[in-house]
């Protein structure tokens, strides 16, 4: 059955002025169609019916949210009715009303709630109280969620309930449930807001004592963030900096966690050095493990903020390094200079060793700043390694190693760590075999020269044969007797061909250097097996 004719029969009902319409729409809420239940309590609330309106009440929780969002309106007003159950009718009619104010949200009756629960006692008391703090509960969560024009409703809904709540701080002795309004209160507002200063700073000390009690013991995720928000005020209660500093359950851990400003004011900075320590912030491996990994950025922030001896940061230092998370480790720089080099050294050797790639990549990345033997072999080995992040990390600490460079390196270097400086250029740079017979092309001599020389120091000489067979037709003698002394250890029948043709050349010390390095070579090939003399 579609919608419209359900909404045109209520419409004729509407408009037939009957006395028996009102009795239809009643009957309508009782049936099993939501659409018919629904079309009947519109009509209901158009009519202003408060007999209509008391029969609501009674089927609150058969209506759906778009009825329900009516009630919220003027045209769906249900405080008459609502009064009329709640503070003068029967128990009965009373829960049935405080359950149709929790479910339609109607927080605009709020005050008839505070009302009632001066009076009321027992189970139906106790009921009221857990009504308040529902609606509270959804304001709180609203504002958490909210953006922009929904948000500045519920700031404005919000700030009227406070004002409701503030009237109850009048007289103590007349509060039933002062627990439940000084909760609300410390829920809904910021520690700068006039309610919150007034209930802190200026309520009767019963209301006060209650304030420290619910900031002590309380775990609502309101009451949590009222205590750590209050960090950021310019007067700073003693009282609050005492529950801070002594509060250690793991819900006020990990809101003081999440909410740890990441640029401090003045305000902050001030009252974040006024705490000496928290228990349970302690440089231990447990307390990295029992924290999200997500949140330990904010972790190392906050051990920056508190005020801790040199020893205990020292000490924080340490564990960050030795149990924090990368992305930890890397906002923690400010931490490194508190280590001794050999401390620093140590954890990042750990890194090294983890079977986490993370961790030995992060290890890999500060590499460079250790003193640790061997350094560039590991970064070098770990060129193989099987993990994407690993190599990437070895590839970008080292930087892209120019052949320029490992010409350079050669001139100065010790013979033994030519292979070792050919093993590292290969690795870094795929390109190597490639620029290093370019540059044995170029058109500068001493760069010919300097590229011939550095082949043959890294052993890469038969990987650059044909370039260096090259050189032996350049017009230069000194390179070309220098290109004959090297191709001696090239054992190859191709190259011993080349060099025969040098022993006509015009020089007298190129002749005499490929006539030494063609009869070391005949000697090669002559005891070697028919194989390498072919090759």
């Amino acid at each position: 059955m579609s919608d419209a004719p359900i909404e045109k029969t209520m419409r004729l009902l509407e408009q037939s002025r009957s006395t028996a319409a009102m009795t239809a729409f009643v009957h309508a809420l009782q049936v099993d169609s939501p659409k018919i239940r629904d079309s009947a309590a519109r009509a209901i609330l158009r009519s202003g019916s408060s007999l209509g309106k008391m029969e609501l009440i009674r089927h609150i929780r058969k209506l759906s949210p778009d009825v329900l969002e009516v009630m919220n309106t003027a045209d769906g007003d249900m405080t008459f009715p609502l009064q009329q159950c709640l503070l003068h009718g029967d128990p009965e009619q009373a829960l049935m009303a405080l359950d149709a104010i929790e479910v339609a949200r109607l927080y605009q009756n709020i005050p008839m709630v505070l009302e009632f629960l001066r009076r009321a006692t027992g189970e139906i008391g106790d009921r009221g109280e857990q009504v308040l703090g529902s609606l509270v509960d959804r304001l709180y969560d609203t504002r958490m969620t909210a953006r922009d024009a929904k948000l500045t409703v519920t700031d404005q809904c919000i700030g009227k309930m406070l004002q409701h709540l503030s009237v109850e701080l009048n007289s103590f002795a007349q509060c039933r449930r002062p627990h439940a309004i000084v909760e609300s209160i410390l829920i809904l507002a910021d520690s700068e807001h006039p309610v919150a200063r007034h209930l802190i700073r200026e309520s009767a000390p019963e209301w006060q004592a209650l304030v420290w009690d619910v900031l002590a013991k309380s775990k609502h995720p309101g009451i949590l963030r009222f205590l750590t928000r209050a960090l950021s005020v310019k007067y700073l209660h003693p009282k609050i900096l005492d529950i801070v500093s002594n509060r250690s359950d793991i819900e006020f851990q990990m809101t003081m966690i999440r909410l740890v400003p990441t640029r401090v004011n003045i305000n902050q900075e001030r009252n974040y050095q006024l705490l000496t320590g928290l228990p349970w912030l302690q440089p231990a491996a447990e307390l990295w493990l029992s924290i999200p990994e997500e949140f330990h950025i904010q972790l190392v922030q906050l051990v920056r903020l508190v005020c801790f001896t040199r020893s205990l940061k020292l000490a924080f230092a340490k564990s960050i390094y030795q149990h924090a998370s990368v992305e930890a480790r890397k906002a923690a720089n400010d931490f490194k200079h508190m280590l001794r080099q050999e401390e620093y050294d140590a954890c990042v050797l750990d890194a090294l060793d983890s079977d986490n790639p993370e961790f030995e990549a992060w290890g890999l990345s500060q590499i460079r700043d250790t003193n640790l033997p061997d350094k560039y072999r590991q970064l070098v080995d770990r060129l193989d390694s099987p993990h994407q992040i690993v190599e990437d990390q070895a590839r970008e600490t080292l930087g892209r190693f120019e052949v320029q460079q490992a010409i350079d390196f050669s001139e100065s270097a010790k013979p033994s760590a030519g292979p070792k400086l050919a093993e590292l250029l290969l690795k870094v740079n795929p390109f190597a075999i490639q620029e290093l017979c370019r540059e044995m092309a170029n058109p500068v001599r001493t760069r010919r020269l300097r590229a011939a020389k550095a082949a043959h120091f890294m052993h890469l000489h038969t990987q650059v044969t044909p370039a260096l067979l090259e050189l032996l037709q350049d017009n230069d003698t000194i390179l070309k007797r220098v290109v004959a002394e090297i191709l001696a250890d090239v054992p190859t029948r191709q190259v011993a061909l080349r060099l025969q043709e040098l022993l006509d050349d015009s020089s007298p010390r190129v002749r005499e250097a490929a006539l030494a390095s063609l009869t070391k070579i005949n000697q090669q090939l002559a005891g070697s097996s028919p194989n390498a003399e072919s090759s």
